[in-house]
């Protein structure tokens, strides 16, 4: 961060030299207004209908559907529902199929017809006052390919969202997810969402070709109408989004339908999908993609469609990860439940599915780079290519663990704990989509105890990992923070071995384990919701001691204290429940998986009645209440974050708090030498 002091205005009118500039940055400022109204005016801004009232409980389901569970309100945001609806062309456009990973760019397309009419819906979650924006908003996408419509950027970075003051709009440009026989928004509610269409009524059974204006009309009316409330007029930046299959449309819309008009987004992310991007477009587009498009089907496959950085593209691939993650579907089980109890809450596929590394801190960083490249005041950096080989130069190259080689490697692929890849299989005589969703599978207690001998080393290696991340330019500090404060409270380094009910590994309800159901809590960045951390950590470190107990005695003794734990968590989220920190939803999700944890520990001897709570378990990991420091030598000695900070609520600089110390000495003593001159 720059700052620059210009000197006090002098007494009295202002000189002609200052003068001239003010009169100039005037025009400037009257110019880029001019500029601004211009350059949106090709867009039609569509009808208006909301906010939509929402009713949580209505028997109908008139409300939002996927309408967040977070509790925006203790982050100072609101969720709204807007209709909109106008006439849009059909171009002669395609787009590839999957996630439309073409090996070219699409050319500048022709309008076919016109004049169609559609309605649609938009979500918007915002800050509740302009205190709070950043001036930047994402609309994304939505990602159609379940048939309904799935925040798939939101789910991911939700918390980086809310964290840096954005807005996010979500935007409905598909028919499918709407007209679904059984998913889509019309069964779901068709009081509420009976009217939507984008078919022009039935004019158009496939192939979505009234999307493109139907996204850019949507942006248009985050520019120009109401939606987004006491924001409107201070939108500074406008960034598109879209996610697998949906970054194969918009990559379509960059690319043939976005050059016909003048430009209504300012950058673009396009998050594992798309064709190649045209080097023409004259805004800074980020393609960031995960390992799966590198080891998945010609469908979902990038590798043809990797093309050179320019001053305007950068594309970046992250080793490890998957394309279907485990945190943005952790994440929304409580709201699968609720509006989609069909839905499966686990995968099945032939290998433990889901990549735990998170990709989620690369997305914000992307996002933030976008930004900042927008305005001309910083370029992204390049990406370190994923390793590729064999006899036909297409085979990702791996370590003696299974793990990629080169790539953007986050922390925790950097200093594995496990093999993670981006690459998955069907089981025989199946079908699916588990080629989408990698691979995470822990490493066994006598290969981690052989890496890491103790906790310090462990730390130590890792947050040197993390470190390097924020340098490299590929994690925020605020995520590196968080990521450092994972790895200080985790079992790595102390000789334990963590078996099924602890072991982070494939999904509930199918192998409950208690790193598992921290993983649930976490992601959903409760407020204050350090102590039900703690809880669970208190849990999990109490079980690993009972897999690794010698004599039975031990071993029931903490396999019951970690069952005691697990239902002082039942307890606390009772609590956090009637302080309206958590939804019902959530907290009976969450006690339902701590109810199976308990259970099984039961099966295993437990006997939590017959123990008390060791709190001495949780100052082991988290130091005592005195020190701040855990209590079996992991190294303490970061300076980078502050550990007293609620969960995902950013964390104390001290580089930034010297900055305004200095800052305001020196406005100190520049009032001093002006008091001293008038005596």
């Amino acid at each position: 961060m720059t700052s620059s002091v210009q000197p006090a205005a002098s007494a009295g009118r202002p000189g002609a030299v200052a003068l001239r500039q003010r009169l100039r940055h005037a025009a400037v400022a009257l110019a880029t207004s001019f500029c601004a109204l211009w350059a949106h005016a090709a867009v039609p801004t569509p009808q208006v209908e909301g906010p939509i009232a929402s009713s949580l409980g209505a028997a109908d389901n008139n409300r939002t559907f996927f309408g967040t569970d977070l509790n925006l309100a203790a982050r100072g945001y609101v969720e709204e529902e807007f209709f909109f609806s106008g006439t849009a062309n059909r171009y002669d456009a395609t787009v590839a199929g999957g996630i439309g990973a073409r090996p070219s760019a699409s050319p500048t397309a022709a309008v076919v017809s016109g004049n169609h009419a559609y309605k649609t819906r938009m979500v918007v979650r915002r800050p509740a006052s302009a205190e709070r924006f950043n001036g930047k908003v994402v609309v994304e996408w939505m990602n159609a390919t379940s048939n309904y419509d799935v925040e798939a950027l939101w789910f991911r970075a939700h918390e980086f969202f809310l964290r840096e003051g954005y807005a996010w709009v979500g935007i409905t440009a598909q028919s499918g997810p709407i007209t679904n026989a059984t998913l889509g928004l019309k069964k779901f509610s068709p009081t509420r969402y009976g009217s939507l269409d984008l078919t022009a009524n039935g004019t158009f059974t496939s192939g979505d070709p009234l999307s493109y204006d139907v996204y850019a009309q949507g942006i248009q009316a985050v520019r120009q109408a109401r939606v987004l409330g006491p924001l409107a007029g201070q939108v500074k930046q406008v960034v598109a989004a879209g996610v697998s299959q949906s970054a194969g449309r918009l990559s379509v819309f960059l690319n043939a339908i976005h050059p016909r008009d003048d430009k209504i987004v300012d950058a673009a992310l396009l998050y594992i999908g798309g064709e190649m991007i045209r080097t023409d477009l004259g805004l800074p587009v980020i393609k960031l993609l995960s390992e799966t498009e590198y080891t998945a089907p010609a469908s979902a496959n990038e590798i043809d469609v990797l093309q050179p950085d320019t001053d305007r593209i950068r594309v970046w691939s992250m080793a490890g990860t998957s394309h279907s993650d485990w945190a943005s579907f952790a994440v929304r089980y409580a709201l699968l439940q609720r509006d989609q109890p069909t839905a499966p809450l686990a995968d099945n596929c032939a290998l433990p599915s889901r990549s735990r590394i998170p990709d989620r801190y690369t997305i914000s960083s992307a996002i933030d780079w976008l930004g900042k490249w927008s305005a001309g005041t910083a370029t992204p950096p390049a990406s370190p290519a994923i390793a590729l080989g064999g006899s036909d130069g297409r085979a990702v190259q791996r370590d003696e663990h299974g793990n990629a080689l080169g790539g953007i490697q986050l922390a925790p692929f950097a200093v594995p704990v496990a093999l993670d890849s981006g690459y998955n299989e069907v089981p025989a005589g199946q079908s699916g989509l588990c080629f989408l969703n990698g691979t995470h599978k822990p490493f066994d207690a006598a290969l981690l105890n052989t890496l890491y001998t103790t906790p310090t080393a462990y730390f130590d290696r890792f947050k040197a990992a993390a470190e390097q991340n924020v340098a490299d330019g590929y994690v925020l500090r605020a995520d590196a923070n968080e990521m450092i404060e994972e790895a200080r409270v985790s079992l790595y380094g102390r000789g334990l071995t963590c078996g099924p009910l602890c072991a982070n590994y494939a999904q509930f309800p199918i192998q409950p384990s208690t790193q598992l159901l921290r993983d649930h809590v976490k992601f959903l960045y409760v407020e204050d919701g350090t102590d039900l951390l703690k809880s669970i950590d208190a849990a999990t470190l109490s079980v690993a001691r009972g897999y690794s107990a010698t004599d039975d005695a031990a071993r029931t003794a903490q396999f019951s204290q970690s069952a005691k734990w697990l239902l002082e968590l039942q307890r606390q989220l009772q609590v956090y429940r009637d302080g309206q920190q958590v939804t019902e939803g959530q907290r009976a999700l969450l006690s339902s998986y701590a109810d199976i944890l308990v259970t099984q520990l039961r099966a295993l001897g437990a006997n939590p009645s017959s123990v008390e709570l060791d709190r001495t378990v949780v100052d082991t990991l988290y130091g005592t209440p005195d020190s701040g420091q855990p209590s079996d030598g992991s190294d303490g000695d970061d300076n980078s974050h502050s550990s007293g900070c609620s969960i995902g609520q950013g964390a104390f600089d001290p580089v930034l708090w010297l900055m305004a110390l200095g800052a305001a000495l020196m406005l100190w003593r520049r009032s001093r030498r002006g008091e001293q001159k008038k005596r």
